[in-house]
């Protein structure tokens, strides 16, 4: 049985706010799974931080599996706008 890949995307800046959080933060959690057939696989990204901006929430992979679907997934949250220029830290499980 395949299990799925996961992993929360992290973006964040120099600046920080009052409390020591750095500015912008963006914080994602991405989840793929396997998808119709033995090659294909879907993610799925959810917005973790209040201020993270999503342009797409799902991803097909119809080659590669579900892996593929989680890579495509967070290079495309690497090429948001909001995300361009800052640090970017990705923690899988």
């Amino acid at each position: 049985m395949e299990t799925d890949d996961q992993g929360s995307p992290k973006f964040w800046g120099q600046d920080r706010d009052q409390f020591g959080m750095p500015e912008p933060y963006n914080s994602y959690l991405v989840i793929s799974s396997p998808w119709e057939t033995k090659e294909c696989g879907i993610a799925s990204v959810v917005p973790i931080s209040g201020n993270a901006r999503l342009s797409k929430a799902q991803f097909l992979a119809e080659r590669g599996g579900e892996r593929a679907a989680f890579e495509s997934a967070v290079a495309s949250l690497k090429d948001e706008v909001s995300n361009t220029g800052l640090r970017f830290e990705l923690q899988e499980d």
